[in-house]
């Protein structure tokens, strides 16, 4: 259960690396930061597209947060607050990405989740 649930909070943060529990406004905006510039490398975004991902990721992170702090000792609740911000973040990056772009996002995140996925199941 708990690991399903730490993927499920990777994955919401659009796969940055380790998801970590709440985080000050200055580590979210670092974080998002640092994953736009990722992806906008990744994906070879403008600077226009490149400072509106930012905006979207740092919004997600700002909801992952407030999921996890609504959400103590529900995981239940926990996922399913998760899932409804995945589906609008992904919405929301398909807005800033061209269609060739969110291609590529998909398998860059596909690939994401298998390092992830076989991460996890080291030790195991």
């Amino acid at each position: 259960m708990f690991l399903k649930s730490f993927l499920t909070l990777a994955i919401l943060g659009v796969l940055a690396g380790p998801a970590a529990a709440q985080t000050t406004p200055a580590m979210q905006a670092a974080a998002a930061a640092s994953q736009a510039q990722r992806m906008a490398q990744e994906l070879g975004l403008s600077p226009d597209q490149h400072a509106r991902l930012r905006q979207v990721l740092l919004l997600t992170r700002q909801h992952l947060d407030a999921d996890l702090a609504a959400h103590q000792g529900d995981p239940g609740g926990l996922r399913t607050a998760m899932a409804f911000d995945r589906a609008k973040s992904d919405e929301l990056i398909r807005g800033v990405l061209t269609p060739a772009q969110y291609v590529r996002y998909q398998q860059y995140k596909a690939a994401r989740i298998g390092q992830l996925h076989s991460t996890s199941q080291v030790g195991r």
